[in-house]
């Protein structure tokens, strides 16, 4: 049943040739898992080996440093990844392109949307979900800047080929490591405290980061934004390359990761069969402690609060196309130049000229924050 679903879907012509060989060895895989499902990490594992064989032969895994400033627009259709409104304060366009990171219909989009607005004249200043420790550490990896080609990569490219400000704006990964430490730390005490208000605070602190990052409602991205069907049908490159860039960069640590997995989660098909009602109740109780942690790291560390140094990075560069420029003296005599507060170029970027008007602000981000930051931006 597996092998002839899979054979409907990647066979069909729209998907392309790397889906009709991903759909090969999944059928193989299926056919495997069938006369073997007692060793399914195995089997899983196998099959993302056998996807990256696909990278030197696939056109989605092979790509080099200028592919970004090649690629053609295709008119992309995944307008519903794209948020677009005006900043109230500056009367500045801003588009919020949201991404599946490293995923070839994300790479598209924001490769089109740019393209467009530069084709237009319009385009302004580009802002990508990262900071200066973050891309200088993927500059000195050739692996990473040559074949791990993703949406940031692609807007950084095109922003230096059309000559336009490229802005590393993201809170510096070393701050948001000791956030997440101390946002554990915290709920982990608010767990084990119920009797000192531990719950109520904790409940609070996810609600109230669910309501900040995750706002729902007209004008804010949909369920059908994250599941796209063209963004899910290249979702097994997404899969295959954000790990693996991860495993180039720190290659210990993701062999250690590996190493757990395969240990602990190989052949214990007949595990489940022999939990007792105590022991299924004492595992789904920790299962539930350790998801309400990872909501609250999840919500507040990496959402929220990067949403909120997102939201200034991408202000300050409304602030370089404002119409408004202040009183006649500072028009006449205040030089043009780079307004922004703060704000952290790529190397060999441009800087912003404050002269220039009727620009609109790129920010290639995760689509998880598009929602937020527009909260913050629009409603303060």
């Amino acid at each position: 049943m597996a092998r002839l679903f899979t054979k409907r879907i990647f066979r069909h012509p729209p998907h392309g040739q790397l889906l009709n060989n991903i759909g090969n060895l999944w059928q193989c895989h299926c056919h495997k898992l069938e006369q073997q499902p007692y060793n399914t990490m195995h089997h899983l594992l196998s099959f993302t080996i056998a996807l990256a064989a696909l990278h030197g032969v696939c056109d989605a895994f092979v790509t080099n440093h200028h592919r970004a400033v090649v690629l053609k627009s295709t008119n992309s259709k995944l307008q519903s990844q794209i948020l677009d409104f005006i900043e109230p304060s500056t009367g500045v366009q801003v588009k919020l392109i949201g991404a599946m990171h490293y995923n070839p219909a994300s790479i598209q989009l924001a490769t089109d949307t740019i393209n467009q607005l530069e084709k237009e004249g319009r385009l302004g200043s580009i802002i990508i979900e990262s900071c200066d420790i973050r891309w200088n550490a993927t500059l000195e990896n050739e692996f990473v800047q040559d074949q791990l080609m993703s949406e940031m990569r692609a807007a950084h490219d095109l922003g230096l080929l059309y000559q336009r400000p490229v802005v590393l704006g993201d809170q510096r990964i070393n701050i948001t490591v000791s956030q997440l430490k101390n946002g554990a730390k915290e709920a982990v005490l608010d767990l084990v405290q119920p009797w000192n208000g531990g719950w109520n605070r904790l409940y609070d602190s996810v609600s109230e980061a669910r309501k900040e990052a995750v706002p729902l409602g007209e004008g804010f991205l949909g369920i059908d934004s994250f599941f796209d069907p063209k963004l899910m049908t290249a979702a097994p490159v997404s899969l295959l390359k954000y790990p693996l860039s991860y495993f180039v960069r720190s290659p210990v640590f993701s062999v250690i990761v590996l190493c757990f997995l395969i240990l602990f989660g190989g052949d214990d098909a007949n595990a489940l069969s022999d939990l007792t009602p105590t022991d299924l109740a004492e595992s789904l109780f920790f299962s539930a402690l350790e998801t309400v942690i990872f909501a609250r790291v999840f919500l507040k560390e990496l959402l929220a609060e990067r949403n909120e140094v997102l939201a200034q990075n991408i202000f300050e560069q409304c602030r370089n196309y404002s119409a408004d420029k202040g009183s006649v003296w500072d028009k006449l005599f205040q030089p043009a130049g780079d307004k922004s507060k703060g704000a952290i170029y790529a190397p060999d970027s441009v800087v912003p000229n404050s002269a220039e008007e009727g620009k609109v602000v790129v920010a290639v981000l995760g689509l998880a924050h598009c929602n937020g930051i527009k909260k913050i931006m629009t409603e303060g």
